[in-house]
């Protein structure tokens, strides 16, 4: 069997942070709800952890991200939370000021145009300007602006990134050489450069959650040209009794225990039944991470981190 026709492999989250660090662009997408922006919080501390200057931008509308990471608010320009980490909000009308004074290449010109009363609404109804000037601002961050050696973005959720980042491609085929063709033929090249940008899909211990982010994946790779570097399964149970719970002598404690395990013993089946199916085969994700589920959320970077510790597999599975 040809290595095209194997669905992704098993890996460490060390190992492809390992990989991502040479990154400039990391793209974390994903339903609503499935832990995403803790996914993309983890990468960019591991990231920044191997000497990489890092920003993690966020598209979200809470401050999640930065308490995550030790900070109280989100804003709007990029604020320090870290020795090599920074974390930002791009909020879509400050974007397309900012974007579009880099286009313009004058920040008068571009308040002139974007703030003035009659033309911002017409802007606003243009269709994909807002994603294009969001997606254009993290683009530029990661390899013009020369501030982060990498930009992990926090994008939109699952079908919409696949329009946010399809915008480039639809502008090369229906708006007239000039200034914003030229941007966008840029960042569709570098889009497509797997050496300098990857996706991390995220997703669910579910065999129908992963059916979709499996379709997301080849979607991305065959209509825009992403890398996929991995499909990340977050709220993984133990597929075994922990080493602390195996000691354990009162009936109740190890009862619920073996529950705990069953549900885990399920959700490894799950995984091991979709990185098996054709779909995850033109996925064509590089690795395929299993994270574990925290019973008490993430709540600070020393949580976060442990993230990266793999739950416990079945040990049917390990046998195997």
């Amino acid at each position: 069997m040809s290595a095209d026709s194997r669905g992704p492999a098993l890996r460490p989250f060390p190992t492809v942070f390992d990989e991502l660090s040479s990154r400039r662009f990391v793209i974390v997408s994903g339903k609503g709800g499935v832990g995403r922006t803790t996914i993309a919080a983890l990468a960019g501390c591991a990231i920044a952890a191997r000497g990489r200057r890092v920003l993690v931008a966020t598209t979200g509308h809470d401050d999640r991200l930065a308490w995550m990471l030790g900070a109280s608010k989100l804003g709007e320009q990029p604020a320090r939370v870290g020795e090599q980490l920074y974390i930002q909000r791009l909020a879509p009308q400050d974007c397309i000021r900012e974007y579009g004074a880099l286009v313009l290449k004058s920040s008068r010109l571009s308040s002139v145009v974007f703030d003035n009363r009659v033309v911002a609404p017409l802007l606003r109804a243009v269709p994909g300007l807002d994603e294009f000037a969001v997606l254009g601002k993290a683009w530029h961050e990661a390899f013009r602006a020369g501030n982060f050696d990498t930009v992990v973005f926090d994008g939109p959720a699952t079908g919409h990134l696949l329009y946010t980042l399809g915008v480039p491609k639809a502008i090369l085929e229906t708006i007239a050489p000039g200034p914003l063709t030229r941007e966008a033929e840029q960042m569709q090249a570098h889009l497509q450069d797997g050496t300098r940008t990857s996706a991390l899909l995220v997703g669910l211990p579910e065999l129908w959650p992963l059916t979709e982010l499996g379709e997301l994946g080849a979607a991305l790779r065959e209509q825009i040209g992403v890398r996929i570097g991995a499909v990340v399964v977050n709220g993984v149970w133990p597929g075994d009794v922990p080493a602390a719970a195996k000691g354990s002598t009162v009936p109740p404690a190890l009862a619920a225990v073996d529950r705990v395990c069953a549900v885990g013993r399920r959700q490894h089946q799950e995984v091991a039944r979709w990185s098996a199916s054709d779909g995850a085969v033109r996925c064509r994700a590089e690795s395929l991470v299993m994270v574990p589920w925290r019973f008490g959320g993430v709540a600070d970077v020393t949580t976060l981190e442990g993230l990266q510790d793999p739950p416990p597999a079945p040990s049917d599975q390990e046998a195997s």
